[in-house]
């Protein structure tokens, strides 16, 4: 099974099938979506990663990814590469219950901790906004 849902490299999702496989969890894909754009001033592009991922919402700067957003059927997963001083300090967070075993569990890598973090829930995207601020601090204004 691939990351995301849409895994036709031919065909990008257009919004209206975005909104119809993330059903009642879109609010939580459009909550994340702004909050990069508030935060860091960064667009997404549409990126697709092979049959293995799928189509994807990815955002980077200057070559360096913060977050790759993967539509699945009535949720979202975010994908988080954390190294390890990010790591430390994303253990000392108040997370909720899903997101930080995730965190504890996803064992550690030379180039970091992939997490793949399923988004159900508010606070699964809560999660995931405060793990990003960890990964990058925001841009002064």
């Amino acid at each position: 099974m691939s990351v995301g849902c849409f895994v036709e490299k031919d065909h990008p999702p257009a919004e209206a099938e975005l909104r119809a496989a993330l059903g009642g969890q879109f609010a939580l894909w459009e909550q994340l979506r702004q909050f990069i754009l508030d935060t860091y001033q960064m667009p997404g592009e549409m990126s697709f990663g092979g049959k293995k991922y799928g189509w994807n919402l990815w955002y980077r700067k200057s070559g360096k990814s913060l977050v790759s957003l993967y539509p699945q059927q009535e949720h979202l997963v975010a994908q988080v590469v954390l190294g390890n001083a990010q790591v430390e300090q994303a253990l000392q967070l108040e997370l909720g219950e899903n997101v930080g075993r995730l965190l504890r569990e996803t064992p550690q890598l030379h180039d970091g901790r992939w997490l793949f973090i399923p988004v159900r829930t508010a606070q699964d995207a809560a999660d995931v906004q405060q793990l990003l601020l960890v990964k990058k601090r925001p841009p002064r204004r």
